[in-house]
């Protein structure tokens, strides 16, 4: 069997001088790994980096989940304009209220929406985009449904969501404008003006 690590030291009885202390140590320090304070120091520098970039890890987190929510509403209501002039039928975005234990008011749109033909009797989802509650997601004036008309018109204007995190003193927020022609513009602000 080969040996796969040279000896440290050599005996007496093969006919060779002993290792100098020096010499011993140095093979020692070879084959040993990290020092226990060395550890302890590089785990402090970790956890401190970790203690700094937390705060700026969630809130980036919560932009990104506030700009996929708005990306999402803009894209779905694109989506039921283009149902409707492809289909020549009316179609309805409408709320979605299963998330929340009580009633929502109106406007409440933190459960997510769906895509509806309100000339069908079953009123079964064309699309559906189901979000978890922890957003606040409202629509002013408070509505819980946008038609949209057989052109692909939204027969409501001058309407606003406003997207930001449910937990209050949060200065992250997202809005969609809807003016009066169906045109969308995305501020970062809950105002539109």
């Amino acid at each position: 069997m080969a040996v796969m690590y040279p000896p440290i030291f050599l005996s007496q009885s093969t006919g060779s001088t002993n290792f100098s202390q020096a010499a011993k140590l140095r093979a020692l320090r070879q084959h040993s790994g990290f020092s226990l304070p060395e550890l302890c120091v590089v785990a402090a520098l970790i956890g401190i980096a970790a203690a700094m970039a937390a705060p700026a890890i969630g809130q980036w987190q919560w932009r990104a989940r506030i700009e996929n929510t708005a990306q999402a509403w803009a894209a779905d209501l694109q989506s039921a304009r283009l149902h409707a002039l492809r289909t020549g039928q009316a179609m309805q975005l409408q709320r979605l209220n299963n998330c929340h234990p009580n009633k929502l008011p109106n406007g409440d749109w933190r459960c997510g929406w769906e895509l509806v033909n309100p000339a069908d009797s079953r009123q079964s989802a064309v699309l559906s985009n189901a979000l978890s509650g922890d957003l606040s997601v409202v629509l002013a004036p408070a509505q819980n449904q946008i038609a949209v008309n057989a052109q692909g018109e939204p027969v409501a204007g001058g309407l606003r969501l406003v997207i930001q995190p449910a937990q209050p003193g949060s200065k992250l927020v997202r809005s969609i404008c809807i003016n009066t022609a169906g045109r969308l513009r995305m501020v970062n602000a809950s105002t539109c003006s």
